[in-house]
Order: C-alpha cells, then structure tokens, then sequence
C-alpha cells in the first residue's frame, strides 16, 4: 500500500469513528478496535498498551488514542519521523472534524429545536446506547488485560489458562481509592495513575514478575 493511500485510510477510518460514535472517548473504543485490528495498524496488545498510555497522558482520551495509532501507521510507510507526524495529524484531524463541525450546526439550531419533543426523544434513545458502548470497551479491555489469552471470537478452555492475579489485584484495591475521599475530597486520578506506574514498575520491573 503506498504512502498517500495509507493516510487516506487512515483519515477516513477516523472520520468514520468521529462521525458515528456518540458519548466520547470510551465509546469509541469497541469501534476503534474494530478498525485497527482489522488493518492490521496494532496488535490487541498494544492497542491495550496503547489506551493505557492515552489515557495517562495529559488531554482528551480520543484524541490521544487517535494519535498515538496515526503515528503507529505513518512510521509504517517509510517516511521515517516525519510519516509519524503527519499520520499522527492525519488521525487527529479526522477524528475530531465531524465533532467540531456537528457541535457548530447544534450550537446555531440548539435554541430553536431544544423544546421539540423528537429532539428529546432521541437523546433519550441515545442515553443507554452510550452507556452500553463504555460498558462494553470496559469489559473488553478488563478481560484482556485479566486475561491475557481470552479471545472473544472464538472462547474455550484456553482462555482461560492463563490469569493475570496482579492486574486483578490492583484493579481491585484502585477501584476503592478512588471512591475514597479524604477531607470531603476524593483522591486525584493523577495520583492513582502515578501509583499505578509505580507498582507496575517495582513489580514487573525491579522484581521482574512475570504476568
């Protein structure tokens, strides 16, 4: 596939997932994943990896996601770090064009159609959709990362084999913390993304604990 075609997929691709995913960064995910894998762009798991940093990293989850995955694809076509500033571009713009230009039409329509009763309606419908979307990226992403070898194409006996207790374990004392408050004020998520990395680190790192 040559360079231009490369970042027209992408672009497109992009616009697609910016143009029909309705409720932000996590309910995009079940149809990023569907279209990265898909061409081959990454493996699942670094597509992991790869919304672990996103999400870690300063701005909008989308948009970090987007370009991390087009700099992935523009150092694929030979163009060495400036192909993975323009894929990372690429990606970006595509992602967020449809968003800017959909959020400029209801912004000049909003005061006209906000009573009608078809506009409620719909955004009534849209509600568990949304909910469903960021339910489903966080199963998807939870089962991967607790179970390495779990496919959900094909499930049997083998997925099951191998099981990450350490993942488990900081999921599951992480989850509390954060709906822990102290002084009327629940801890920071940057802290807890930082304690995170630390015991990633003295686990997987110093002790060198293999998943």
């Amino acid at each position: 596939m040559s360079a231009f075609l490369s970042y027209l997929t992408l672009f497109w691709e992009y616009f697609k997932i910016g143009l029909f995913t309705i409720g932000g960064g996590y309910a995009m995910l079940p149809l990023v994943t569907q279209i990265v894998l898909r061409h081959g762009w990454l493996t699942e798991d670094q597509l992991i990896s790869f919304i672990g940093v996103a999400e870690s990293t300063p701005g909008p989850f989308a948009i970090n996601l987007a370009t991390f995955v087009g700099n992935t694809v523009g150092m694929s076509t030979g163009l060495g770090v400036f192909g993975g500033i323009l894929g990372s571009i690429v990606a970006t713009v595509a992602v967020v064009l449809p968003s800017l230009v959909i959020i400029i039409v209801v912004t000049m329509l909003f005061e006209k159609f906000k009573s009608s009763k078809y506009v409620q309606g719909a955004l009534r419908g849209i509600k568990p959709v949304v909910v469903g979307l960021i339910l489903s990226a966080v199963v998807t992403v939870g089962c991967k990362v607790i179970l390495p070898q779990l496919n959900f194409k094909s499930i049997n006996a083998s997925g099951f084999s191998q099981f990450n207790w350490i993942s488990l374990i900081v999921i599951a004392a992480i989850v509390p913390l954060s709906l822990v408050k102290v002084k009327r004020k629940k801890i920071h998520p940057i802290f807890l993304i930082l304690l995170s990395a630390v015991v990633g680190i003295v686990v997987f790192g110093v002790f060198n604990v293999q998943q």
